[in-house]
């Protein structure tokens, strides 16, 4: 082979690896960076916060809430360098974003427990969602995570039938806008802007907890359609049973409000 066959070679070769490298990259990971951190109200102390977990949920799919159940689509946690910068390669991607550092038993962080926050972890989240570039990266900046239920907003009560029956497994759900459903124009669980706040199921005594962290005016209601999964029955017209009147509350409130759910024959 002469030296200009060599040549046109090697330079087909090198265009041929920049378009693979370039369809890696349009298909692959980007990187975001962040700080994690805890500000003690009373003191102004900051702290680093050094076990935190990354949760990602495709933003296609229902936002995740105060405390979710869906099964996040890419949990991250790298080591953070010495200045507490945390660096997580993540698929690209536009995600819904929440950082959990789970709170200490003993003298164990619980690293491997998922799932959603519970009582005395450290955890941030935003309902706006982050896009990841392949080949970029994302930095958020520092974080402020807040003791999830350290002073929180609770709103319990019950789900029962006309008769006095408990429904157990009955999802109740708060959202800052009421609901309507009049069944035409395909208006069927329109629920305001926020419409993923707070859903929980009832106990086998058909009683439920609502954990908010923003004060503010909810709508409560109940549906048979409500699932683990946040999703809706989107066909048919499905009822639901709304609380009688939107309730108020403010950091550190507990509230009551029970439903009763119209028994059909």
């Amino acid at each position: 082979m002469t030296t200009k066959q060599w040549a046109t070679l090697f330079s087909l070769f090198a265009l041929l690896t920049m378009f693979a490298a370039g369809l890696a990259e349009a298909a692959g990971t980007g990187t975001v960076r962040y700080a994690f951190k805890y500000k003690d109200p009373a003191t102004g102390v900051e702290k680093k916060l050094l076990n935190g977990h990354m949760y990602l949920h495709d933003a296609s799919k229902p936002p995740p809430m105060e405390k979710f159940y869906s099964r996040a689509d890419f949990i991250g946690r790298n080591s953070p360098y010495a200045d507490g910068n945390y660096f997580n390669e993540v698929p690209a991607g536009t995600y819904y974003i929440r950082i959990t550092e789970r709170k200490v038993v003993g003298n164990t962080t619980a690293f491997n427990r998922q799932g959603p926050p519970q009582y005395g972890d450290y955890t941030w989240f935003q309902t706006t969602p982050i896009t990841v570039i392949a080949g970029q990266t994302l930095d958020l900046g520092t974080k402020y995570a807040y003791p999830y239920s350290s002073s929180p907003i609770t709103i319990t009560g019950t789900v029962k039938t006309q008769k006095g029956i408990p429904l157990t497994g009955r999802f109740v759900r708060a959202q800052t806008e009421p609901c309507y459903d009049d069944g035409y124009n395909n208006n069927i669980n329109q629920c305001g802007p926020n419409k993923f706040i707070a859903l929980q199921p009832t106990d086998t005594a058909g009683k439920y907890t609502l954990e908010l962290r923003e004060p503010g005016t909810y709508y409560l209601y109940t549906s048979a359609c409500l699932t683990p999964d946040h999703f809706e029955y989107s066909g048919n017209r499905c009822a639901y049973t709304q609380a009688a009147d939107p309730i108020t509350v403010q950091v550190g409130d507990k509230k009551t409000t029970d439903f009763v759910v119209p028994t059909y024959p």
